[in-house]
Formats: structure tokens, sequence, C-alpha cells
């Protein structure tokens, strides 16, 4: 084109093309076909360029709120609880509109199409899911879980659980039953989501919000879970479908059992409409005698802890297994006294002790009082250093017994605080439960009441370290267990090495030999005032123990099967101030990766659990 104000001599004429090569033609042809496609390709590939930017700048920019959104339900969480916790329900409700809004933020921020194709990208797919699954799980609980709970929480007040004139009010833990049913469903199904999650490939700033909301919402998981099944078991067992008869044993850290003690008293008690009585009283020492096991023992029980398992009642407790005592005690019981037994509860005087804190004193017959700081002293040694006639110290403990129960059902104290001190006594393996109907029985297996003998929980290995008196007599008391164990080395078919210290103290004055006869034994089965126990280790499920070295005796131990656990047994025979060590090694039963559990007797000064650090997870 030319500019118009150029001559007409300077436009262009038409030159009359020379004929071409056909061979040249296709070339160019082909040529210019190849430079529509380049054209094209890099049109897509800028447009893709672009997309892809702008997918990754909305990805950030929801990430940034959800982010945000997710740190703010933190703190309404925090703050929930302090608003429960006081009984500011009111504002508690607010707070948990404000946590569903925040919820819901996080986890509309964390959905759509770019979230969808940002999951399947392998090199940030698994972080970008995992991010997903952690908004949808705090959505889920908010808009789920909690609502059930706060619900819950509006029917029943704990204070309402205190009894009045003997008996408890069940109809408002019945009627919440259903929605703390329903949280506890939601919470395990969200704590089953986050277990799923692999973080062993993750970033760490991914990585490390998942495995605590993982921990967090497993503490969750077990708290309703045992809040669901108190909500369902409660009721019943309190005699709200009919009248129900508990035997109860009150075992005597003193004489050392595997589960605490000898069940040294024991009562029967009587459940009806929520109604609680003590109607019975015995010494386990008059159930006691019979010609032979009142249930079929089988090999390894006759061999670890001989036929008193099932003659005595002062030895139902041999077994660290407290269903295998429960069936036991409800059929010794049923023989010598009559009757039909619906469970079996067990106490020591450490959950009597936990108990008083709460009720506060109590005044016994003989005008003495008991607290929370002296019970476990004078349940455990002043008694016997106090009163040398047997038969007034069965008197003292069933005295005892009935007025620590009496300041409960009468309502003494702080309901709340009560719950508290029995849901520790728990934890510490120190108040136990065992059902006669299978369907109860079934729902307490694997809580903290049940104390059934396992060598696994979930992933997480159990170790088992359990004593039982050798001497017939009270120096319990003096003697002080302690377990010091570590995860050593993560094998890689998901076993561990544990390496356990299991020591035995006696902490007994230097005089024993002079403490009252009944105290330091009648039998003369070892010198006054020394001590003779019987140890008993455990080994997790599927594992064993490879190794163990002795102090200061001789190497060795007494090997042998428990309901498919590998056992290792020693006897320790103790002067005053002496210890006696068993140094272990023990390897885990395959795919065992979690946390190494520990479950011990309960002594006069050592609660009877502990939780080691899984070595496959450091």
């Amino acid at each position: 084109m030319t500019h118009p104000g150029w001559g007409d001599g300077w436009n262009a004429q038409p030159v009359p093309e020379a004929p071409q090569h056909p061979e040249t033609v296709r070339r160019r042809r082909s040529s210019a076909k190849r430079a529509r496609r380049r054209r094209t390709v890099l049109l897509s590939v800028g447009i893709a360029v672009v997309a892809l930017v702008g997918a990754g700048v909305w990805l950030a920019l929801d990430a940034v709120r959800a982010s945000d959104a997710l740190q703010a339900a933190r703190d309404d969480v925090r703050e929930l609880q302090e608003q429960v916790t006081a009984g500011d329900a009111a504002a508690a409700d607010r707070t948990l509109v404000q946590l569903q809004a925040h919820a819901s933020t996080a986890k509309s921020s964390t959905t759509g199409p770019v979230w969808t194709v940002a999951s399947s990208l392998p090199w940030a797919g698994d972080d970008v899911s995992a991010v997903r699954t952690i908004a949808r799980t705090v959505d889920d609980l908010a808009q789920h879980a909690l609502p059930s709970l706060m619900e819950a929480t509006t029917l029943v007040d704990p204070a309402a659980l205190a009894p009045v004139d003997g008996r408890v009010d069940l109809g408002p833990l019945t009627q919440a039953a259903p929605q703390i049913v329903a949280a506890d469903t939601s919470v395990q199904l969200s704590a089953q989501q986050l277990d799923d999650i692999d973080t062993s490939g993750l970033l760490g700033l991914v990585a490390e919000p998942v495995e605590l909301l993982r921990d967090q919402v497993r503490d969750v998981a077990v708290t309703t879970a045992t809040a669901a099944r108190a909500a369902e078991l409660v009721p019943a067992m309190m005699g709200a479908d009919g009248p129900r008869n508990y035997v109860v044993l009150v075992q005597n850290n003193a004489e050392q059992r595997a589960t605490g003690g000898i069940p040294g008293s024991v009562l029967l008690l009587h459940a009806e409409d929520g109604a609680v009585a003590v109607v019975e009283q015995r010494s386990g020492g008059s159930l006691s005698g019979l010609a032979e096991p009142v249930l079929p023992l089988t090999d390894p029980e006759n061999l670890l802890f001989g036929p008193l398992l099932g003659t005595d009642m002062r030895d139902v407790t041999f077994t660290p297994d407290f269903p295998r005592s429960g069936a036991l005690a409800k059929a010794i019981w049923e023989r010598e006294v009559g009757g039909t037994v619906d469970g079996v509860l067990s106490v020591d005087p450490g959950a009597l002790a936990l108990v008083l804190g709460a009720t506060g004193p109590v005044t016994m017959p003989d005008g003495s009082v008991l607290t929370v700081e002296n019970a476990v002293q004078v349940l455990l040694n002043g008694v016997y250093l106090d009163m040398p006639d047997p038969r007034d110290q069965d008197a003292y403990f069933a005295g005892t017994s009935a007025a620590v129960f009496g300041a409960v059902v009468s309502g003494q104290g702080d309901a709340p605080a009560v719950l508290d001190a029995l849901a520790e006594a728990a934890r510490q393996g120190r108040l136990m439960l065992w059902s006669a109907a299978e369907d109860e029985q079934a729902r307490l297996a694997g809580t903290v009441l049940s104390g059934e003998l396992r060598g696994v929980d979930g992933d997480s290995p159990v170790l088992g370290v359990y004593l039982n008196d050798g001497t017939q007599a009270k120096m319990g008391y003096y003697l002080d267990l302690t377990v010091d164990a570590e995860a050593t080395e993560c094998r890689p078919d998901g076993s561990q090495l544990v390496h356990a210290v299991v020591t035995l103290t006696s902490t007994a004055p230097a005089d024993a030999a002079e403490l009252p006869a009944y105290l330091v034994g009648l039998d003369n089965i070892v010198p006054l005032g020394e001590i003779r126990t019987n140890v008993l280790i455990y080994a997790p499920e599927g594992g064993g123990i490879e190794s163990v070295r002795v102090k200061p005796d001789p190497q060795g131990l007494f090997a042998q099967f428990h309901d498919g656990l590998a056992v290792g047994g020693r006897t320790f025979t103790l002067k005053p101030g002496e210890s006696g060590t068993l140094d272990l090694d023990i390897v885990t039963g395959r795919k065992q990766t979690g946390d190494v559990h520990i479950r011990s007797t309960p002594t006069a000064r050592q609660k009877g659990d502990a939780v080691v650090t899984s070595s496959c997870e450091m």
C-alpha cells in the first residue's frame, strides 16, 4: 500500500508470477502448515500457562482462606470448651454457630475443580488431599459431633447425677443417650479418616498439622467412645430395666495380686431404678476352701497360678485378666452364698482415696476420720499396726467400704468431682467392672474399666508387668514397682524392640522383723521382714522376650504362654532396702507401630499404667 500523496507512478502494478516447480509449491505449503501449527501450539501453551498460573493463584488464595478459617475454628474450640466448663450455655451456643461458619469456610475453600485437579498432581496431590481432609474433618466435627454433644450436655448436668436419698435419676442420661452415641459415631469416622492419611511423604508444613489434629481427634474419640458406652450401659446396669446384683471386690494392695491385691473384703450391691445399696458384706477368707475350682482352669492357669485361682475368693485376682476374675468371683459367690450375680466390680484403697478427695472426709464407726491424705496408709498399713486381731481388721475394712460408699450414694461432696475421681481410678487400674451379660461385656471390652488381658491395642503393643505376693503377708505396702522402658528400634515388618527395666524395691524399715505378726506373715515362708514376690512379664501379642538379665539373682525366667501371650516369670525375695531388677529386651508383634502401652499392677504408691513413645514415629 502507498501513501495518498504520492503520484500514480508509485502505485504497485501486478507482476505476473513465473511458473513454479510442483515440488517447490508442495514444500512451501507444508512449511506454511507447520508455521500455523507452531503458532497454534504456542498459543495453546500460553493459554495453559496463564490458566495454570491463574489456578495456582486461585489455589493459593483458597489455601490462605482455609488456613485463616481453620485457625479461627481452633480458637473457637478453645473458647467453647471454657464456656461449657463454666456452664455458660448461651455463650457456648453463639460460639458453636461461629465455629460452624469458620469450619464451613475452610471446607468450601478447599473444594472445587482446581482442588480436585491439584489433588491428582504427582508432586503435590498427597499434600493437597491431606489439607482437604483436615478441612472436611473439622467441618464434620463442627456440624455433627459438637451439636450432638452440646445437646447432650443440656440434658445431662453432671450435678444432676448426684444421688438424692440414695437414688440417681436415670431419666436425663437415658434421654441424652442417642445424641451421645451420634456424636461418637461422627468422631470415630473423623478419626478413621485422619488415620488413613499417610504422612510419611507429606511436606512438613502439612504433615505436622495432620498429626496434631490426628492426636487431638484420637483423644476426643476415646472420650466420646467412653461416654457413648456409659450412656448405653449405665441406666440398665443401675437397674432401669430391672434389679441387678453386683459383687464388689475390695482389693488390698498390701498383699499383691496381678490386678491389685487380695479381695480381703467382699460386698454385695443391689441396684434398682437408680437406687444402689449395700445388702451384704463378707470377708474374702470366708469364701475360700472349695474342694475344687468352681470353674475349670486351663493348663496355663494351673501352671502360673495354681488351683487357688478357682477355690479361694482371695485369689481370683491372681490372673491379670479381670473378666476371668469376675467370672470366677461370680461363681464362688453363687455357690457359697446363693442368689444371682449380674456383674463384678473391683476397687482398691487408692480408688477410695481418690473418691474421698471429691466427697471430703468420712467418719468411721470407731470415731477415726478417713481422708484423701491418710486413706492409703491407714487401710494398707495402719490397720495391721494398730489392730493385731484379723477379725477387727475385717470389721474395719467392712466399715470403711460402707462409709465411703455411703458418702457417694448420699450425694456428699461435688458430683462432677466424684465422677472425675472414678474416671481417674479407672485409668490407674484401681477401678474395674465386668458384666455377666455378654452384650454389655462386649461394650465394656477395650475400655479402661474392663481390665482384660491384652497384648495389643489397635496398632499399639501392650506390655504387662504383674505382681503376685508369695508370702501370705501384708508387706506389699512396702514394695515399690518401677518400669522404665524405651522403644529403641522400629523394624521393617512394623515390630518394635523395647528395652524395659523392671525394678522391685523393699522400703520396709530395717527392723521390719519386729513388725506385728499378721503383717510380716504367719507361716514363716520367708525370714520375718522380707518380701517375696512373683513377677510376671507378658510380651505383646505376636512378640516375645528376646533376652533378660536378672540382678542380683542368677539368670533365667520361667517361660509359659497364657491366652496366646508369651509370659516370663521370676520370683524375688528382698530384705529391707534391697532391690531386684529384670533388664529385658522385648520384641512386639508385626505392624505394632503405635506407642507402647505398659499395664502393671497398681501398688500403694504407683499407678498401673504408662505409655512409651513409639520408635516407629520418631
